[in-house]
């Protein structure tokens, strides 16, 4: 079975799977079988490879994969769980940055969070690293609210349909989850306004699952809640960090969508060996773990 990468990849991935990594032509592309990619090459590769079956990403979402290319016998796997840790730290580090008060120029009130409640939107793998944290680090309550649930740091685990509901026991919220048909907007004018007067709001998943407009006009109503991100929201194609409007209010930070690390060599190889390690899985048992719900995008 021809396998071909777009990355060019560790030699633990080739002791793994048969993979061509270096050196694809033409040719290699059009019987290529299984691809590795990111999702950005998906569109200019996709029309050439006329019998790949499987496509693997390196990324954990793929709301911005081209599904209108793919055909109905082709299977679609993501990376998901494979930046998971590092990207739950980042949401502490903005966490704590807005409980503290880091990086303002003047005293402001800082918020514990020592024994506060945290309410986690999307239980899968970066959820469940951020349980974790909340739980061993800080002892926090853990509300989980999501479609599926892993790990085994929640106190109270509820569906999505129940955000409306429990938002307003939080004292810490923390989105992380991917951007799809249920979770663009869920975060809107009418469900922020059942937040806390004084609330920490993190979104370290996609930026579109939180109305900009709707998270700006808490912000202006409620000056006790304060919000970080990572992620931007889309303009002509590129995230708007430096532009957004947010960064007029004192009560709000972000990073330039950093959370996944993957300009550390580290964090980046053991993301390419995990995505290598599934393509073994469907290799060796016919299944591979994070297959991708195409009706859940298009």
């Amino acid at each position: 079975m021809m396998i071909i990468s777009t990355v060019k990849l560790p030699e633990e991935c080739k002791r793994l799977i048969p993979v061509k990594d270096e050196g694809i032509t033409e040719d290699d592309i059009r019987n290529a079988e299984i691809i590795m990619l990111w999702p950005s090459q998906a569109r200019e590769i996709l029309p050439k490879a006329e019998k790949v079956k499987i496509i693997q990403t390196f990324s954990a979402g793929v709301d911005d994969f081209p599904f209108e290319l793919l055909k109905k016998d082709q299977l679609l796997y993501s990376n998901a769980g494979a930046y998971s840790i590092s990207v739950a730290e980042h949401a502490f580090a903005l966490i704590l940055a807005l409980a503290k008060g880091v990086g303002v120029k003047k005293r402001v009130e800082t918020y514990p969070l020592n024994n506060s409640t945290i309410l986690i939107l999307g239980a899968g793998g970066i959820g469940s690293e951020v349980a974790k944290i909340a739980k061993l680090g800080f002892n926090m309550y853990v509300i989980g609210v999501s479609r599926s649930f892993k790990g085994t740091y929640y106190d109270e685990k509820y569906s999505l349909k129940d955000l409306e509901k429990v938002i307003g026991r939080a004292d810490v919220i923390v989105d992380t989850l991917p951007l799809n048909k249920e979770t663009r907007g869920i975060l809107n004018y009418s469900v922020l306004s059942k937040v806390k007067e004084k609330c920490i709001i993190v979104n370290v998943g996609r930026a579109e699952t939180v109305v900009e407009d709707d998270i700006y006009r808490i912000l202006k109503e409620k000056p006790g809640v304060r919000f970080g991100t990572d992620v931007f929201w889309r303009v002509n194609g590129k995230e708007n960090f430096s532009t957004s409007k947010l960064w007029e209010l004192e009560n709000f930070t972000g990073t330039p969508h950093i959370a996944g690390a993957t300009a550390n060599e580290r964090v980046l190889k053991n993301a390419l060996i995990q995505a290598c390690k599934n393509v073994y899985r469907i290799l060796n048992e016919g299944e591979g773990e994070n297959k991708v719900k195409i009706e859940d995008y298009i």
